[in-house]
């Protein structure tokens, strides 16, 4: 059983990679692309930190899978368009597609 304390300490995670999305809508218009930069390189930080939580050895279930497949849809919708700019642009892209291949 999920103790509150934790429940309550991952929904504050949720809620802060908000935040920071909030943050990332407000610097994308700016020519200067470094404070955006460091904003979706916090936003990664943490999801990847809501993950490690979800996928803890006293967390993992089927449903904390589902919770992290859900997280990665709602902040980065681009994830379902394989070919979107973003992607194209991330160093691991081609090592990840042959994994994707594997997996489809």
């Amino acid at each position: 059983m999920l103790k509150e304390s934790k429940k309550y300490q991952l929904q504050d995670l949720i809620e802060k990679i908000q935040e920071v999305e909030g943050m990332i809508r407000l610097h994308s218009s700016n020519p200067s692309k470094f404070m955006l930069q460091q904003y979706e390189a916090k936003k990664e930080k943490l999801l990847g930190y809501l993950i490690d939580e979800l996928v803890d050895a006293k967390m993992r279930s089927p449903y904390s899978f589902r919770l992290v497949s859900l997280a990665l849809l709602k902040f980065y919708p681009e994830v379902k368009q394989a070919k979107s700019k973003k992607n194209l642009q991330d160093k691991h892209y081609t090592e990840l597609k042959a994994l994707e291949a594997v997996l489809a």
